[in-house]
Parts: structure tokens; sequence; C-alpha cells
């Protein structure tokens, strides 16, 4: 068995915006997996866009409904994601609500 992972000052940012997952990949190089955080709020009108240079073409981005505003619909579907800059959203229309995003990879 592979001894445990330790975390260790910078490799994790936990409550911060930028962190990364370390990983025991049995060599050794040091592996890690980039994590981004954040929120948006939807304007339920038009396609809303979310700056982050750290979203790669690989990126996982992940959302979830943070505040409640206007009229909740479906989750915002992402409509383009564009490598070095962010990705934009649609929201339901009249949705108003605040949502996170978590970014990995």
């Amino acid at each position: 068995m592979a001894a445990p992972v330790t975390w260790t000052t910078g490799v994790l940012t936990i409550p911060g915006q930028t962190g990364y997952f370390a990983f025991d990949n049995g060599g050794p190089q040091a592996a890690r997996m980039q994590y981004q955080v954040g929120t948006f709020v939807a304007n339920g009108a038009s396609v809303v866009t979310i700056a982050n240079a750290n979203v790669t073409s690989a990126s996982d981005i992940n959302i979830t409904l943070k505040t409640v505003g206007g009229t909740v619909g479906a989750v915002p579907v992402i409509t383009t994601i564009t490598p070095g800059t962010g990705f934009t959203i649609t929201a339901t229309a009249g949705d108003t609500s605040t949502y996170n995003y978590s970014i990995t990879g």
C-alpha cells in the first residue's frame, strides 16, 4: 500500500479560489490537478461570460445553485468553452440566481 498523500502549504488552498489536488503517482515526480471555484449570476435573458484563464479544453466544469433569484429553471447550460479565456452559460428565461462553479483539470 502506498503512503498517504501529505498535504503541504501551497499545494491545496481552502477556502481560497485556487488550489491543487495532490496525487500519489508512485513516481519521483509530483502529480497534481488544478482546481478553481467561483460564482456567477444568471441574467435570465442572454449568455453570461465567465472569465477564467485557467480553463483548458480538458477542463471539467460543474455548476450548482447557490442563491435563488427570479424564476429558477434547469441548471444553466455551458454553451462555449474557450481555453485560456473562460466559458459562457445560458440560463432559463427569468432566472437571476447566483450559481457556484468549479473547474477541475
